[in-house]
């Protein structure tokens, strides 16, 4: 199986980190024990309905990928409205 992955960190957004979610301002806070009970409380969720939603905006809806209906979706954390794809190769050629 390979799989395939176009970078997902948003420039300039308020998150440097895909995976945490731990702010820019909160940065300096980093490996204190105020750090670990953030991570706990704000455990990564499954965030792939917010990424279809907001590609449904743009695909189905015609807006922009900056319109402010998809920043307000995706902006709060720096996500943007990319999927990743899964390819198996078989004898034939890849397969989704």
């Amino acid at each position: 199986m390979i799989r395939v992955l176009i970078s997902t960190i948003r420039n300039k957004g308020l998150c440097p980190c895909p995976r945490c979610f731990i702010l820019k301002t909160e940065i300096d806070k980093l490996g204190q024990k105020l750090d670990t009970r953030y991570r706990i409380t704000q455990a990564r969720i499954y965030l792939g309905n917010i990424i279809t939603t907001a590609r449904d905006f743009i695909y189905k809806q015609g807006y922009g990928v900056t319109s402010a209906a998809v920043e307000r979706l995706l902006k709060e954390k720096s996500l943007v409205p990319t999927r990743v794809r899964v390819y198996v190769q078989t004898e034939i050629g890849f397969l989704p």
